[in-house]
């Protein structure tokens, strides 16, 4: 989406993936599903989601409120 100068604004869906830590292992999920039409065809991005989701403890914090460091 464009801001009124023409910039781009960052959807919440982007702001709140990136504050995961996991944005690029999110992408690569997406990108796999998009291609294959088929989650089961995506199974290597799906773990690489989950474990970089649980490396970065997103369970156990409120993402809406955690720190991108």
């Amino acid at each position: 989406m464009l801001s009124k100068d023409g910039s781009r604004d960052d959807d919440e869906w982007d702001v709140r993936i990136r504050k995961t830590g996991c944005a690029g292992e999110n992408e690569s999920l997406q990108m796999c599903f998009d291609k294959t039409k088929d989650w089961r065809a995506c199974r290597k991005q799906l773990q690489e989601f989950k474990d970089c989701w649980r490396r970065h403890k997103n369970n156990e914090t409120d993402v809406d409120t955690k720190r991108v460091g």
